[in-house]
Formats: structure tokens, C-alpha cells, sequence
């Protein structure tokens, strides 16, 4: 009785994971590749029109003193690494096809690109917000002088929730990202297990 409760336990979990098409994973790898690849360019377009803002702010607005001038530089300047990265995130993550046919090759590229991402949305990112901060503690020197107290008390009130809104943000952000490509990861393990085992020696005694 003992033997066939486990060999209905055997069964039972053999059941529990059906086996999956080889060509719905790459149709489903191609999917979560391109909505990843469009994510990418959607936030490049963003970055870049925050560039164009502060350029025309920085051109059409006499500003008085040199914080303020460097306050502007130093947000550009983020904004156009940021465009860089994505940048060359995209173009990573689109070349990375001809890595279908090679299983290994691609399952081992997607962790390491999403341990580069990791790295890119945590120790990255918040270098990244610590210039930021200072762009705009540089911009609050020349509101001091220029605006009534109340003004500029509000606006770092502004800044600093729009800082703590930004990081929560971010946690959901990176946490949505891992689990897209870790998807992406345990798809194609699950295929490469299946046609392991399928033509494992094994697998042809049986």
C-alpha cells in the first residue's frame, strides 16, 4: 500500500508539470523580448525630452548665478547617461536572437544581463539620484534669493517626497523587471530539461 501511495505521488507530479511546446516558448521569449525592448525605447524618448526641457529652460531663462547654470549641466548630463544605458540595453537585448537557436548560450546571456540590470536599477541608480539631489540643491541656492521663503520651502518639500514617491517606485519597478526576465530564464530551463530528458540514454532504454 506504502509503494503505491508513492508511486501515485511519482505520477501526481509528473502530472503537475506538462510538457510545454518548444514553439510557444520562443513565440513567448520573442513577446517578452519585444514589450522588454519597447519599455526600453519608451523611456529613452522620456529622457530625451527631459534633456530638451532643460536645455530650452537653461537657454530662455537668465539665471543669476553659477549653481544654478551648474544645477542645469548635471541634470542634462544624467539624463543623457541614462539615454546611453537604455540605449545600449536595447540594442543588447535586440541582437540577442541568433542566441534562440543556442539554449545554453541564451539562457546563460539572460542571467547575466539580469544581474546587470539588477545592478543598474539599485547601486547605479542610486548614485544616479544622489547627483540629482544635488542638480537640485544647486537649483534651491538661486530660488533662496530670487523667491519668497515660503516658495522655496515648498519646493524642496516638493522635491524630497517626489524623491521617496520615485525610490517606491523604483522597488516595484526592479521587482517587476527580475520576475519578466526570470520568466524568460525559467522558460527556456524548463524546454532545455524537457529535451534533455527526452534524449538523455535513459529516455531511450525505456
Amino acid at each position: 500500500m506504502k509503494d503505491f501511495e508513492a508511486l501515485k505521488g511519482i505520477w501526481s507530479g509528473q502530472v503537475s508539470e506538462p510538457k510545454i511546446s518548444g514553439d510557444d516558448i520562443i513565440k513567448s521569449l520573442k513577446k517578452s523580448k519585444n514589450t522588454f525592448g519597447n519599455k526600453l525605447l519608451f523611456e529613452t524618448a522620456g529622457m530625451l525630452a527631459g534633456v530638451i526641457v532643460f536645455v530650452w529652460v537653461w537657454i530662455s531663462n537668465p539665471f543669476m548665478m553659477w549653481t544654478t547654470h551648474l544645477s542645469l549641466l548635471i541634470l542634462i548630463i544624467c539624463c543623457i547617461y541614462y539615454i546611453f544605458i537604455q540605449i545600449n540595453d536595447y540594442r543588447s537585448i535586440s541582437n540577442s536572437e541568433s542566441l534562440l537557436k543556442q539554449p545554453e548560450e541564451y539562457i546563460g546571456y539572460l542571467k547575466d544581463y539580469r544581474h546587470k540590470r539588477y545592478i543598474l536599477n539599485t547601486r547605479k541608480y542610486s548614485i544616479y539620484s544622489i547627483f540629482i539631489g544635488i542638480a537640485f540643491a544647486l537649483y534651491f541656492i538661486e530660488l533662496y534669493f530670487i523667491a519668497p521663503l515660503w516658495q522655496t520651502a515648498g519646493g524642496i518639500a516638493f522635491t524630497i517626497g517626489w524623491f521617496v514617491v520615485s525610490w517606491r517606485l523604483m522597488r516595484i519597478y526592479i521587482r517587476r523587471e527580475q520576475e519578466r526576465l526570470y520568466e524568460m530564464i525559467e522558460n527556456l530551463e524548463r524546454l532545455q530539461k524537457q529535451f534533455s530528458s527526452k534524449h538523455s540514454p535513459d529516455a531511450d532504454t525505456l
